[in-house]
């Protein structure tokens, strides 16, 4: 039994396949010579929510793309699995590691975001940004990049991330007089200027104030060089648009 499993595992390979098609048995794969394969359901991911394959909204993310799996192959046997690929993935990252994730859905309380071709975890609102904003996607939107840090990898192997963790202890300090770079995450209720966040420090927020005559300059989601007019002890800015 031993010498099976050893030359079951000799041969395992990282491969890649486009999803072209999803049935109830799984998906519908095909390698680069066009030939198409089915990847049981069990096999798709490691994340045990993300096995319904009747939850389009998951299974949509993959079609048309190419997703990287472990490839098994004993005698005429051949295993494909994400999964497997998936969990042999896992074991590169561990707590304090920088990644980029996209952002894939949010709610109220987190974005949900995926990196490394398939893991998953989460940001919560106050790990995104020092300031106060009623929800996530007042600040990011679906399909954004961002940079962040893990803090705890749990037992089912999701992942829980940062963006403030990676400022924490930085002494990037902001002072009176310079120009950044922020993004506008809301309009305030007066109109007399936007809420904003650095974009590159997020231990730092602010506003600035803009006059009617360049009220329609802006928007939510913007990217913005602005000039620090002043900085508390809080770090929070008063600003002014640089034109």
């Amino acid at each position: 039994m031993l010498g099976t499993l050893q030359s079951f595992l000799t041969k395992e390979k990282e491969a890649q396949y486009m999803v072209i098609d999803v049935d109830e048995n799984g998906l519908i794969i095909e390698d680069k010579k066009g030939n198409t394969y089915t990847m049981p359901k069990e096999d798709i991911t490691m994340y045990q929510k993300n096995k319904d394959i009747t939850d389009t909204k998951y299974v949509s993310r993959l079609l048309g793309t190419y997703i990287t799996v472990l490839v098994y192959k004993n005698k005429n046997d051949v295993t494909i699995s994400r999964a497997s690929y998936m969990k042999k993935r896992i074991q590169k990252f561990q707590k304090g590691d920088d990644v980029v994730a996209t952002v894939v859905s949010a709610d109220a309380k987190a974005l949900y975001v995926e990196f490394d071709e398939g893991l998953s975890g989460k940001i919560y609102t106050n790990q995104l940004t020092s300031s106060k904003v009623r929800q996530p996607l007042d600040i990011y939107s679906i399909g954004d990049n961002i940079k962040c840090k893990i803090t705890k990898i749990r037992d089912d192997g999701y992942f829980e991330l940062s963006r403030i963790e990676l400022y924490k202890g930085s002494s990037l300090a902001v002072k009176k007089g310079e120009f950044v770079k922020c993004k506008i995450t809301k309009k305030l209720d007066d109109n007399s200027g936007y809420f904003v966040e650095l974009l590159y420090n997020p231990m730092y927020s602010g506003i600035f104030d803009i006059n009617q005559k360049n009220n329609l300059k802006f928007k939510v989601g913007q990217v913005v060089d602005l000039k620090v007019l002043d900085v508390d002890e809080k770090r929070h800015l008063k600003l002014r648009a640089a034109y």
